[in-house]
């Protein structure tokens, strides 16, 4: 049974006036609600921001519902966000349960769910592990918290993107890399997630939290094992390939306590930190020229780039962030309405905001294949954290590619962790 529940929001009626209809929070007068399901739609290309924003924070509830024990990616709609257990996105099967050693299937979607396992500690390079001279390789990096230890990154997909790939046989790499017709059906969701390792410091209460295996480094960022961490939720993109939308829609979440919130002063924006608050990646002490950083000084080691720390620093040295695009006025009013909510007061999602949410504004302009991105950036401080400046979730999709392959992904970087099958590797096929 889908468990809804409403609540009407009343605003000044400013928002109805010519010209003014994206700049203001809200509408005069709306309804929204939260569901244990996701938007069955998105609005209209046309729609005014507040409208996506809101469609975000509805998919994130969603994605957040409680899932259905041994139903993975399936709410469990007689249940609350806040109650015990796995999200539905938690189910969701990870980058390490799709693509198996020596391009093995993966088997049907309703398996077991295993203890989680996170090894990632770099997005950016990773994507383009196999192109030496791609950008986001060059600006990319590990981020370090402000406690000394490293972020954490997963990667994963529902039901309907697991399926295309098992029945394209996608998951191996020698088949993928030669598709040239690659293209998602609609209802395709992504989830990337990013975590920090909780300290006594830390008020765990304020955080999505899980226990997991996480990998171990030393001081130069070399993988030296495996250990059990409490782990905190630092950031959330969802990607939905929703029906219209080609070049998909993406939102970006971030727990409240990443980086401090600014405030337009004299025409410029000052950070406004709330005292008490100990920031996962914010010092206030910090020179202006070392925020936004990346650690890396890379060196080439055989085919590949190489982050190694730059001179003076470990893997341990804390990576200061900023926010370098603020919130907008309009996405702060949606994160307001949803996280004063009186049905998400006992759950942790009121501790995290929507930075926003980028889509196509002309999705089907055959002149612009990328569809004009609104808002033209987009970024997450615990997954662009180097690129802010530029960063757009679309513009940097629109290039996914499988390995070793000139053909186009769909805006999935997915394909990225495809192995190949014994006794192959996609370097024989060059």
């Amino acid at each position: 049974m889908k468990t809804t529940l409403r609540f009407t929001v009343m605003l000044l009626g400013l928002a109805s006036l010519p010209g003014l209809a994206r700049e203001q929070p809200m509408p005069s007068t709306l309804a929204t609600s939260l569901s244990c399901q996701p938007p069955s739609s998105a609005p209209a290309a046309t729609a005014s921001q507040d409208l996506f924003d809101q469609y975000s924070w509805q998919m994130f509830i969603a994605l957040n519902w409680p899932a259905q024990n041994g139903q993975r990616g399936d709410p469990d709609c007689s249940k609350q966000p806040g109650d015990p257990g796995y999200t539905v996105w938690q189910t969701y099967k990870t980058v390490e349960e799709i693509f198996l050693p020596q391009g093995a299937n993966p088997g049907p979607w309703n398996t077991r769910q295993a203890a989680k396992s996170l090894g990632i500690i770099n997005i950016a390079a990773l994507k383009n592990s196999s192109q030496v001279n791609a950008v986001d390789q060059a600006v990319g990096g590990w981020l370090i918290d402000q406690a000394g230890n490293p972020t954490y990154y997963d990667i994963s997909a529902n039901e309907t993107s697991y399926n295309y790939i098992v029945a394209n046989s996608f998951y191996n790499a020698d088949v993928v890399s030669k598709a040239n017709n690659i293209n998602f059906p609609y209802g395709v969701i992504e989830v990337k997630s990013s975590w920090r390792i909780l300290t006594t410091r830390d008020n765990a209460s304020r955080y999505l939290t899980m226990l997991a295996r996480v990998a171990t480094f030393d001081d130069q960022g070399q993988r030296t094992g495996v250990t059990e961490a409490y782990l905190g939720l630092v950031g959330l993109h969802i990607i939905t390939k929703a029906n219209g939308y080609p070049q998909w829609i993406w939102s970006t979440f971030e727990q409240i306590d990443n980086v401090p919130p600014k405030v337009l002063v004299n025409g410029v924006w000052v950070d406004q930190p709330t005292s008490g608050t100990a920031y996962s990646y914010f010092n206030s002490t910090a020179p202006a020229a070392t925020l936004n950083q990346s650690p890396c000084d890379w060196q080439t080691q055989g085919a590949h780039l190489v982050c190694v720390p730059k001179p003076g620093t470990t893997f341990q040295t804390p990576n200061p962030l900023n926010r370098f695009t603020p919130i907008a006025e309009v996405t702060n009013g949606v994160n307001t309405q949803y996280r004063t909510d009186p049905d998400l007061q006992r759950s942790v999602l009121k501790y995290y905001q929507l930075i926003t949410t980028q889509r196509p504004l002309m999705p089907d302009n055959p002149s612009n294949p990328l569809g004009q991105p609104t808002p033209a950036l987009s970024a997450n401080v615990t997954m662009e954290s180097y690129i802010q400046p530029n960063s757009s979730c679309m513009n940097c999709h629109s290039m996914a590619t499988p390995v070793k392959s000139p053909y186009k992904s769909d805006y999935s970087y997915l394909f990225k962790f495809a192995n190949a099958p014994v006794g192959k590797t996609i370097k024989d096929e060059e």
